[in-house]
C-alpha cells in the first residue's frame, strides 16, 4: 500500500495536472470538462499532499481554495497557449488586447481600414479587404477569401447584427463598393 504523501503520489499529481491541460483546452467550450478535470486532479492532490475531512467545515475553505487554484491554473495555461499560438499565427494583429478579449469573451473581431479578423479561442481568421472574394449579407455578415483551409481553422469572418462591429463592417464594405 502506498504511503500517504509519498514521492510517487506527488509526481502523479503534478503529471496529471499538466497532462490534463490539453484536453481542457480542447474541450473548453463546455464548462463541465474543466470541472471534471479539476475534481479528478483534486483527488490526486488529496493522495499526494493532504486528505481533507469532508465532514469538517473547517476543511471546506481549503478544499474550495485548492479547486479554485487548479481551475485558475487551467485558465492561466490556456491563456498562455492561446496567446502564444495566436501571436505566432497572426501577421496583422500586434496588440495583445484582441487576444485577451477573445479569451475572456470567446470571440473578438478586429476591424480597421486594412483588414478584418475574427479571433476565437485557439482559432483565428484574418483577411485583408482586397482579399475578400465573397460575402453574404443577411442575419449574419459572412466574409471569406475562398481559400481552402483545414477544418480546424476558421475560413470566414461571421458577424451577427447584435455585434457592435456589424455596422462598421457594412460601412467599410459600402465605402469599398462591395455592398
Amino acid at each position: 500500500m502506498a504511503e500517504f504523501g509519498s514521492q510517487e503520489n506527488i509526481y502523479w499529481f503534478w503529471a496529471l495536472l499538466f497532462i490534463t491541460v490539453a484536453p481542457v483546452l480542447r474541450f473548453r467550450e463546455t464548462p463541465i470538462v474543466p470541472m471534471i478535470s479539476t475534481f479528478f486532479v483534486f483527488g490526486f492532490y488529496t493522495q499526494s499532499y493532504w486528505m481533507p475531512d469532508f465532514y469538517t467545515l473547517s476543511d471546506w475553505p481549503r478544499i474550495i481554495g485548492t479547486c479554485a487554484a487548479i481551475l485558475a491554473f487551467y485558465y492561466f495555461m490556456g491563456f498562455l497557449v492561446h496567446f502564444i499560438y495566436c501571436k505566432v499565427k497572426s501577421d496583422r494583429v500586434s496588440e495583445v488586447g484582441p487576444i485577451v478579449s477573445a479569451w475572456f469573451n470567446g470571440k473578438c473581431h478586429v476591424v480597421n481600414d486594412e483588414f478584418i479578423a475574427e479571433i476565437r479561442r485557439l482559432k483565428m481568421f484574418e483577411v485583408a479587404w482586397e482579399d475578400v472574394s465573397r460575402f453574404q449579407d443577411g442575419e449574419e455578415l459572412i466574409l471569406t477569401d475562398d481559400i481552402d483551409r483545414e477544418p480546424e481553422l476558421l475560413g470566414e469572418v461571421r458577424i451577427t447584427k447584435e455585434d457592435s462591429d456589424y455596422d462598421v463592417v457594412r460601412k467599410i464594405l459600402q465605402e469599398r463598393g462591395l455592398l
